[in-house]
């Protein structure tokens, strides 16, 4: 079963991968620092993308070891309904966060992405599992939503 969710987790990353846009220049929508501060974990570090090895966001953060943690993907605002509309993908919708918002997919009661529309941009945050703890997400749904907050906050 594990097996299976880290497969269906890295099949969802290169899906997001393939079809990447920044269009920020050099502005900083997440920083290593946002991520352990809303995490708790230390020594977060951010990593080129490279989706061979896991790293198929536009931003992507791992812990030292290199283990990824999480990824963000940004697209054009039509991609959000894409994302939405996609079978299996739609969890429910989450009030207060950009102009709209929504779970993502999940197993059982842990839900590993969030999607939001800002403008004329969608994004992707995406928790990668913990197989060293049962599974379960590096980031809950509370902690995605605050990086989210950020994200927006330096839009």
């Amino acid at each position: 079963m594990i097996k299976k969710i880290f497969l269906l987790g890295m099949l969802v990353v290169f899906v997001f991968s393939i079809s990447s846009s920044k269009g920020f220049g050099s502005k900083v929508l997440l920083t290593p620092q946002d991520v352990e501060e809303v995490t708790g974990i230390q020594g977060i570090k951010s990593v080129p993308k490279n989706p061979q090895m896991g790293a198929g966001g536009d931003l992507n953060f791992a812990q030292q070891d290199g283990t990824i943690i999480l990824i963000v993907m940004i697209q054009d605002s039509s991609m959000y309904d894409t994302w939405k509309n996609q079978e299996g993908y739609f969890h429910a919708s989450v009030p207060d966060l950009g102009d709209e918002a929504f779970e993502g997919p999940g197993f059982g009661e842990y839900r590993y992405i969030l999607f939001f529309r800002k403008g004329k941009r969608a994004f992707s945050l995406s928790s990668f599992f913990n197989m060293g703890a049962g599974g379960e997400p590096y980031l809950s749904q509370d902690q995605l939503r605050q990086l989210a907050n950020i994200i927006i906050s330096r839009l």
